[in-house]
């Protein structure tokens, strides 16, 4: 790990500074660590053009992180729901299976590091390129944009897995202000992310590069984060933009569906990549290690359910591009390059904004044609016949259906049962609604003294 200046509390008590080193060190545990989340990499200045893209390049990486799109919070999406369950030995992922996360949950902890140093490194990066004076206005803005849509991407998926959080959109300092931070309404968090949109929007690159953001990207995403914030707000205004922003995405930037389910995740590029994060032979991540059975060289920490698996139909293409049998063991296999851990993550693609379009005006009881025909295009490509319904109470069942097993251990399925409200029907050990957050780390309520730093309800 790189030499970096530790930005952090001073924590009087011996034993809590012992504890928290420790939990440090097991989260860290990983090929693919970043640096902690409130530092500033003191070998990273930046005073060229040069630098700024290799320091753009760094913020992109900290996608890989075990802790975020490398492993854990994308499993936590499927684990926490009825998509995994666990089968290995690590006790945090039973703990969220069970959906009885502990505030000292070292996974938990690894994802909340993970985002936030994300976040902290775009934040320095932000604030370092007025001061490459090479750059002209436009490229400044081209780099900039890029680098709100990483950050209102941190933001949001730690305000959908945690509730209020921190915001954070400048790089902290050793002061107790920089240090000690309140939790902000979730109201604040999305108006945070739609500022951040609305800049990248103007000024992002407008053709579509795989693994990094673009203008498709940004209103794909924004397409997604108006959907949860109806969820939240309960205004029809949003589910209008939704379905606007998606329809611009599947009309305006030469995307399509690829004909094949399978060859999403045959390791090529494809038509219907929006924005994933890439993964090398040098910068892998260990999913297929951790999905694999032992006898491929795997460890299955955690695998299908016997329910997702029985849920598709027979004649479902899905089924069989996504989960493989080890004698009468199952086992996932979107992400299948177990030698090299190249296996690419998508964080945003095509198929989502027609499901995106077709929830958006099913809620809204309009177009209800065009919400069958987005239902179909999905159905299709996955081999099944084609649905015939209006029905917006048939079509809205359609629409989840299609999520869960489209997106099945791509880190959807949670997220998508705590924001339709059904996660406690659905989940045999989710009891009640404070269970739809995660507990806040125990690492940051020992470190962060603000008044309005708190824990969530139940933890």
């Amino acid at each position: 790990m790189k030499n970096s200046i530790k930005i952090k509390n001073k924590i009087k008590n011996p034993a809590i500074s012992l504890f928290l080193a420790s939990l440090l060190a097991f989260a860290a545990c990983d090929v693919l660590d970043v640096e902690p989340y409130h530092s500033i990499p003191a070998d990273e200045a930046i005073t060229t053009r040069a630098d700024v893209v290799s320091a753009i390049n760094g913020v992109y990486s900290s996608l890989q992180s075990a802790g975020y799109y490398g492993r854990n919070y994308l499993v936590a999406g499927d684990l926490a729901a009825d998509n995994l369950t666990w089968t290995g030995t690590t006790a945090g992922y039973n703990q969220i299976d069970n959906n009885s996360i502990l505030a000292d949950n070292v996974i938990v902890e690894g994802m909340w590091s993970a985002i936030y140093s994300m976040i902290s490194r775009a934040n320095y990066v932000i604030a370092s390129i007025p001061d490459v004076e090479e750059l002209t206005q436009e490229e400044a803005d081209a780099f900039r944009a890029e680098l709100y849509f990483l950050r209102a991407l941190g933001h949001f998926d730690l305000a959908r897995m945690f509730g209020p959080v921190p915001i954070r959109t400048a790089p902290a300092t050793s002061s107790e202000d920089d240090l000690n931070v309140p939790r902000r309404p979730l109201t604040e968090v999305y108006e945070q992310v739609f500022e951040d949109l609305d800049f990248a929007a103007e000024h992002i690159r407008t053709n579509v590069v795989r693994g990094l953001a673009s203008q498709a990207s940004v209103l794909a995403f924004r397409a997604r984060v108006k959907l949860y914030y109806h969820a939240h707000s309960g205004l029809d205004s949003h589910l209008h933009e939704a379905a606007s922003l998606a329809t611009q995405v599947i009309d305006n930037y030469n995307l399509s569906l690829t004909p094949s389910f399978a060859t999403l995740f045959d390791g090529n590029p494809n038509s219907e990549s929006i924005f994933e994060v890439n993964f090398t032979e040098q910068d892998r991540n260990r999913l297929a290690e951790y999905f694999f059975p032992t006898g491929l060289s795997g460890r299955r920490e955690f695998a299908p359910t016997t329910k997702l698996y029985n849920f598709f139909e027979s004649a479902d293409q899905r089924r069989e591009a996504s989960i493989a049998m080890d004698g009468n063991n199952l086992y996932g296999i979107k992400y299948s390059d177990i030698e090299t851990g190249a296996d690419n993550v998508y964080v945003l693609r095509l198929a989502e904004m027609h499901l995106i379009r077709a929830e958006a005006n099913v809620l809204l009881q309009s177009s209800l044609e065009q919400a069958r025909d987005d239902i179909n295009a999905i159905r299709t490509r996955a081999g099944l016949a084609e649905i015939i319904t209006t029905s917006p109470f048939l079509l809205q069942r359609q629409v989840k259906d299609m999520r869960q097993l489209e997106f099945a251990f791509e880190g959807h399925r949670w997220f998508d049962l705590v924001r339709t409200g059904e996660a406690i029907n659905e989940l045999e050990n989710v009891h009640d609604t404070y269970q739809y957050l995660f507990p806040i780390p125990l690492g940051e309520l020992l470190t962060n003294f603000h008044e309005g730093m708190y824990q969530n309800e139940g933890y």
